[in-house]
């Protein structure tokens, strides 16, 4: 995809300050950051994992989203916009006096985020009463948008249903598999997402079980594994316990391809599980970054561009689209969102009457973990 170009100089009617503040991250409860005092004041809010053990999942979007607004901060128009952090470790609990801060402060204008599907869910309500827009980037739970939809949400990835089918896929046609033990981690995310890789897999899974947040001790579930001698096990949850059970599997003598979800792309799934992760696979609906995208990234973070980051800096363009349109109050930002068309760094957008992209615009790929990095892998068939 090439690179989003759209923001020249001459048409732009609003500006951005970037602050010093606007850079650092609010705590949750934070009142966010100073210089854009006035009318003028915008404020994004990006929320999710800033810190713990799937920070890696939501810190390059985030990044994306600052790169964006950098650029934008370049054509030097006359009206402050800050993107303003609050770390909620995705955690809905925390997630939601987050939501109700942004949304009782009208200078909050759009939302970034949820990062994480559980959250999403804790907050969406919160977000649709205040008429506050959301765009997330890689809350990817199809109840999301398919079975309770809020008027303000919007998503810049593909939903479960089609990541699952192609983990199924790439399961069943790529590596071979006809003897798949299935394990999900009792989340919203897992939950939704292994229940679909079970139902195109059919008869080729045999055997599922579960593990939860914060679970440390692998050996019943790793048990299970040994007696099924599967070909393939796939893990649907978060970096944080997929780690440690890859470790626990591949200390038991369990040696067959192991393949997870998005949840664990970024670098903490390969930190927690060390020399165990080398050749596992993770799948996620977001497409390689290359090309000035990624060379700038690497230039103001140090470092490669990771889990969302073009996902990221799609979201924060759109608001950016909107605000320059002359839209700075809520209602005229979400009537813009709604009817966004437009190329972006990841996919070519226009939101449906839920808030999802064109699912025929979506690509999921594999990613294989190698020297202890993850690594683009193909382009997986849907």
């Amino acid at each position: 995809m090439r690179r989003n170009t759209l923001f020249a100089a001459g048409a732009l009617t609003l500006a951005v300050a970037l602050t010093a503040s606007a850079c650092g991250t609010v705590e949750t409860g934070g009142g966010g950051g100073g210089g854009t005092e006035g009318e003028c004041a915008i404020k994004v809010g990006v929320m999710g994992a800033l810190s713990g053990a799937n920070a890696g999942i939501v810190i390059p979007s985030v990044n994306g989203a600052k790169l964006a607004l950098k650029e934008y901060q370049e054509t030097d128009p006359e009206c402050a916009v800050e993107l303003i952090e609050f770390d909620t470790e995705g955690d809905p609990a925390k997630a939601t006096p987050v939501a109700t801060q942004m949304s009782t402060d009208e200078s909050f204008l759009g939302v970034i985020g949820g990062a994480f599907s559980g959250e999403t869910r804790a907050t969406k309500a919160i977000f649709d009463d205040s008429g506050l827009t959301m765009i997330s980037q890689s809350a990817t739970a199809t109840d999301l948008t398919q079975e309770e939809p809020a008027d303000v949400f919007h998503r810049v990835v593909g939903h479960d249903l089609v990541q699952g089918t192609a983990i199924a896929n790439y399961v069943g046609e790529t590596l071979g598999a006809s003897k798949v033990f299935v394990v999900d981690d009792s989340t919203a995310y897992g939950e939704p997402l292994a229940g679909k890789i079970k139902e195109i897999l059919g008869d080729k899974v045999a055997a599922t079980d579960k593990t939860q947040e914060k679970q440390t001790d692998f050996s019943a579930v790793v048990g299970k594994i040994k007696g099924a001698q599967p070909d393939a096990v796939v893990y649907a949850g978060y970096a944080a316990e997929a780690g440690p059970f890859l470790k626990q599997l591949r200390d038991a003598g369990v040696t067959v391809p192991f393949v997870g979800g998005d949840g664990l792309y970024g670098v903490d799934f390969p930190k927690a599980a060390g020399e165990a992760a080398e050749g596992a696979i993770v799948t996620c609906p977001c497409v390689p970054v290359e090309g000035t995208f990624a060379e700038d990234y690497e230039a103001e973070f140090g470092e490669a561009a990771g889990a969302y980051a073009g996902e990221g800096y799609d979201a924060m363009n759109i608001f950016l689209e909107a605000f320059a349109a002359g839209n700075t109050t809520r209602e005229d930002v979400e009537a813009f969102v709604d009817a966004y068309e437009g190329e972006g760094l990841t996919k070519t957008y226009k939101f449906d009457e839920v808030g999802d992209v064109d699912q025929a615009n979506v690509t999921v790929w594999s990613y294989k973990v190698e020297g202890g990095v993850l690594v683009p892998d193909q382009e997986i068939k849907q």
